[in-house]
């Protein structure tokens, strides 16, 4: 594998996998629905199914960042 396909996967991978833990924790106390009034009025409107994936992207969004930024700390080997 290239070494771009190698750091997506350090990236991407950890990532994914805490933002199945992160959705799991936080929408078994949080019904997506209960957010719609908090939020801008663009989310108002959105299915219980639309907030589980809009909040898994927002974790695997903060994840990749997470793993990103520790990769670019490390340094190149």
């Amino acid at each position: 594998m290239n070494p771009l396909g190698t750091r997506l996967g350090w990236i991407l991978w950890p990532s994914f996998l805490a933002a199945c833990l992160a959705s799991v924790l936080f929408f078994a106390a949080v019904d997506p629905l209960l957010l719609r009034g908090a939020g801008p009025q663009m989310f108002a409107q959105l299915s219980r199914e639309s907030g589980y994936a809009l909040g898994f992207f927002f974790f695997w969004a903060m994840g990749a960042l997470s793993s990103l930024l520790s990769l670019l700390l490390r340094g190149t080997s």
